[in-house]
């Protein structure tokens, strides 16, 4: 993998514009996002598009799993974490790195402090058949954490 990735910059091959939500915004709205958008979860930011967070499908099933109404819990709740991000102009051999380290299958790209992209395992292997990381997260249903609790 690390020959088709060498000289391409993650800009060459993210996601840009993600699906974003204020930290207000309700966990069923939030999922509602995710169904609508076919995505699994969804980047909580500022008004100026700083990253504050992140929300997973699998943070919404633990919610739920909790008999907390999701439609009562805000996004804003599930944001306290480490993120790890990269640069636009990174190398897509670092993001690899990254994920395969930190065992995770996305990252959020930013520019300027400002979120502008989203770069995914599936972005850094199109055409090719690596592996992808073991989990999906640092911690359980996350994959922005960089700590084992979350």
């Amino acid at each position: 993998m690390g020959e088709q990735l060498a000289g391409r910059t993650i800009r060459d091959v993210m996601t840009g514009r993600p699906v974003c939500v204020d930290a207000g915004t309700t966990l069923t709205d939030a999922a509602r996002l995710m169904r609508d958008h076919g995505i699994g979860d969804v980047l909580v930011t500022t008004a100026e598009d700083r990253l504050i967070g992140i929300v997973t499908s699998g943070d919404i099933v633990r919610v739920v799993a909790a008999e907390r109404d999701p439609g009562t819990v805000l996004a804003g709740e599930l944001t306290n974490r480490e993120l790890v991000t990269v640069h636009a102009d990174d190398d897509t051999g670092e993001a690899a790195r990254i994920m395969k380290e930190r065992s995770l299958r996305r990252l959020p790209v930013c520019e300027r402090d400002r979120v502008i992209g989203v770069i995914t395992w599936n972005d850094l292997t199109r055409g090719q058949r690596p592996q992808p990381p073991d989990s999906d997260a640092g911690a359980p249903g996350m994959g922005w954490s960089t700590t084992p609790d979350g």
